[in-house]
């Protein structure tokens, strides 16, 4: 009888707030139920409350990250397989790689890699510059700078996903018309952010513009994180290493849990 493998999936978001993820939240369910094998389940999770401005804010994304940090411990404490954090702003990427020993998946970070894999040259699209600035940053800082192409963006914020959805034709437009600026600087990939953005492309069907591959960053992240258990089953480790004695990791662990 084989055994169930269970993801935990986190969001810097809260599950309670309607207004980013209802809709959101079920056409990504659907999406990664379709894209697991037979063998995996998973579970969405998010944070207490959404804090203002977390895919821009550097004070949300602290807040954000001390939440996404503890659910992180609680996710190996549980027995899940693997963790993976779904929100493009990679709250507690340095931390959870420290603190456990789960495979663990920022969306992100496994986006930009398989672009540059993929076609060398990449780019954002965005809802909004901030979230594009941060998303580039984050590029910079995994060492792939050189490959990144100036994306596109919109002036939207989360809450005007509903609407979206309820009409997708302009915006597919609009943001076909920012892809294609990208595209003319020399992007070969396409990666959307957020979650939310990316989960708009799927549900309607936008692949590629021009013929230039926009990504599907949560199919990205779940397919990475069935690599990484796979390879952990093999016995490959996923703990950052560190300098300081395993009593203090014991002590963070606790502070985290204790928060």
């Amino acid at each position: 009888m084989t055994t169930t493998r269970k993801l935990w999936l986190q969001s810097s978001s809260s599950d309670s707030d309607a207004a980013i993820w209802s809709v959101y939240q079920q056409s990504a369910r659907r999406h990664a139920r379709a894209l697991l094998g037979v063998q995996f389940d998973f579970e969405f999770h998010g944070v207490s409350r959404t804090f203002p401005g977390v895919d821009q804010s550097d004070s949300s994304f602290h807040l954000a990250s001390r939440e996404v940090i503890r659910n992180a411990i609680l996710a190996e404490q549980q027995g899940y397989a693997a963790f993976v954090n779904v929100s493009t702003n990679e709250t507690g990427h340095l931390e959870i790689r420290e603190l456990t020993d789960l495979p663990a998946v920022f969306i992100t970070e496994a986006a930009v890699h398989l672009a540059s894999q993929i076609g060398g040259r990449f780019a954002f699209l965005t809802h909004n510059r901030g979230a594009r600035l941060r998303m580039e940053a984050f590029t910079r800082e995994y060492g792939l700078g050189e490959q990144l192409v100036e994306g596109g963006s919109m002036a939207l914020t989360y809450h005007d996903f509903s609407a979206m959805y309820a009409n997708p034709a302009p915006a597919l437009e609009a943001f076909s018309a920012e892809a294609r600026k990208a595209i003319a600087r020399g992007a070969k990939v396409l990666i959307p952010a957020g979650g939310p953005l990316n989960m708009f492309f799927v549900e309607n069907g936008l692949r590629a513009v021009d013929g230039v591959p926009l990504l599907d960053i949560l199919g990205v992240a779940i397919k990475s994180a069935e690599a990484q258990i796979a390879l952990r089953d093999t016995g490959m480790l996923f703990r950052t290493p560190t300098a300081y004695p395993d009593s203090w990791r014991t002590t963070l662990r606790e502070m985290f849990l204790a928060t």
